[in-house]
């Protein structure tokens, strides 16, 4: 039987027991989960799905590709829902959704690239909320993967492998949401 299934200290036949090195009871050491590559794939399935989608969306308002109208119709809306400053707030919201999906894409800054898409996603809802749920169903499933990739992290497949945010995905993912949360309050009750 081995220390480890014990959890008991044996001495050898050789050893002799010494007074205060001898360890009557050590913990067994736990297992460690084991990381492996289908998480980093699906995380970078689920970087691409969410950074393409938002990336698009983000094109057409800010851009006018795949079928948008632009920063002018985009500023124009966003008068339309009640908010102020529209000619500063329609790039900033354009721009953050439109960067924030690229450094997804990439796996690089992912949980500030995160945070902007959760804060512009958050936004969108709030928007759509009394239109029922067809109204804001995709905003909420966005909102959703946003909010999973930002705390657990861009997985190894990833730019952003080496960094600081990479080991501590909790922690800044807390921090980041946060901010996000605090963004879209901000936009709610100061510019609107």
């Amino acid at each position: 039987m081995s220390t480890y299934d014990t959890g008991l200290h044996h001495l050898e036949d050789d050893e002799e027991p010494g007074y205060g090195n001898t360890v009557a009871y050590e913990e067994p050491a736990r297992p460690v989960a084991a990381w492996h590559g289908g998480a980093d794939l699906g995380l970078l399935a689920l970087r691409l799905m969410l950074g393409g989608l938002v990336g698009v969306h983000g094109a057409q308002r800010v851009f006018g590709w795949f079928g948008g109208h632009g920063l002018g119709d985009f500023t124009k809306s966003l008068q339309q829902a009640g908010f102020r400053y529209t000619d500063i707030l329609a790039p900033a919201l354009g721009y953050a959704e439109l960067g924030g999906a690229v450094l997804l894409v990439l796996g690089l800054f992912t949980p500030l690239a995160a945070a902007a898409v959760l804060a512009v996603v958050g936004n969108t809802i709030i928007l759509q909320w009394n239109g029922g749920l067809s109204a804001y169903e995709l905003a909420a499933s966005l909102a959703g993967a946003a909010f999973a990739v930002l705390f657990c992290g861009p997985g190894r497949i990833s730019l952003d492998r080496p960094t600081h945010w990479y080991r501590h995905a909790l922690g800044y993912g807390t921090s980041l949401f946060s901010l996000a949360v605090i963004a879209v309050a901000a936009l709610q009750l100061l510019l609107r």
